[in-house]
């Protein structure tokens, strides 16, 4: 049996085990509490911008947010000025994020779905359907809203600054959080991921890159890299592609499970005896 065969079927085996049973240990969860796609596309957004830290903090901080925005925040957005943005979420902070960097989140959702009517037409109004991956509309989307709103909306004195919550590929980031959000809106509908943005192939999807899937990546053969950056995620994810093609990225809601599980997480824990991936993993004992 070849490395590649071996490889595809422990890790759809992982896939199998980690399923739609555990969706409430990833911040995804809580994108699926709205049933209406234009909610999704909005909740999915503001929780991916929080994306860092804690599963159970991120989660915490995503329904603290979106609870101020009331049942719909699709028509919460509509019409939203800098003043009643600012005056909602003004007290919330996760971590370093403040009420003034999710006001401007808000607002600037406002905007798109203002002149869009959704975040999916902008973002196919800024795709090339020939690009191999999503790195480049993801580049184009991120620099098209610093370009367009980071001198229109005020704090005080000050303009408000959130590059760096929608980071983009150009400047060599993993963009882990960005290319999650791709991830729900592209693949599916399965159950974990929303299969809203039809108009891009699952086979252009990027690995979203944090702490977990790095480690796995590197413990798997999956990357030659040390550094959880751009060139990293395209790395993992033509790895990936040798697998499955058509949809590379499928594993990652399974691969980051051990990690956020602490079945095995450094420093190590779990039994390595009883993991799946033991038999392709290269730190196995």
């Amino acid at each position: 049996m070849t490395d590649t065969v071996k490889l595809k079927r422990c890790l759809d085996t992982l896939a199998a085990e980690y399923g739609t049973c555990f969706l409430d240990s990833d911040p995804v969860s809580v994108v699926h509490e709205y049933p209406e796609p234009q909610d999704r596309e909005i909740a999915g957004f503001v929780v991916s911008v929080l994306a860092y830290g804690g599963a159970g903090q991120i989660k915490t901080s995503a329904r603290a947010v979106l609870g101020r925005a009331g049942k719909s925040p699709s028509e919460f957005v509509l019409g939203l000025t800098p003043g009643r943005a600012l005056s909602a979420f003004r007290s919330f902070r996760h971590r370093w994020t403040g009420g003034g960097d999710m006001a401007f989140v808000f607002w600037i959702l406002g905007n798109i779905i203002g002149e869009y009517g959704s975040i999916g037409a902008l973002v196919r109004n800024l795709d090339t359907p020939s690009d191999p991956t999503i790195g480049g509309v993801m580049s184009r989307f991120s620099e098209w809203i610093t370009a367009r709103y980071s001198s229109r909306f005020r704090t005080g004195s000050s303009r408000q600054n959130i590059s760096y919550l929608i980071p983009s590929p150009s400047n060599g980031s993993a963009c882990k959080r960005l290319a999650m959000y791709f991830r729900w809106m592209v693949r599916g509908p399965d159950g974990v991921d929303f299969g809203l943005w039809r108009f891009i192939s699952p086979s252009r999807l990027v690995i979203p890159v944090d702490r977990h899937i790095a480690r796995m990546a590197v413990c798997l053969g999956l990357t030659g890299r040390s550094s959880p950056d751009w060139n990293m995620a395209l790395e993992i994810t033509e790895a990936l592609r040798r697998l499955d093609p058509d949809d590379p990225v499928r594993y990652d809601f399974a691969l980051v499970r051990p990690g956020i599980l602490r079945k095995c997480a450094p420093p190590k824990t779990g039994d390595c005896l009883s993991c799946l991936l033991r038999e392709v993993c290269r730190e196995a004992s």
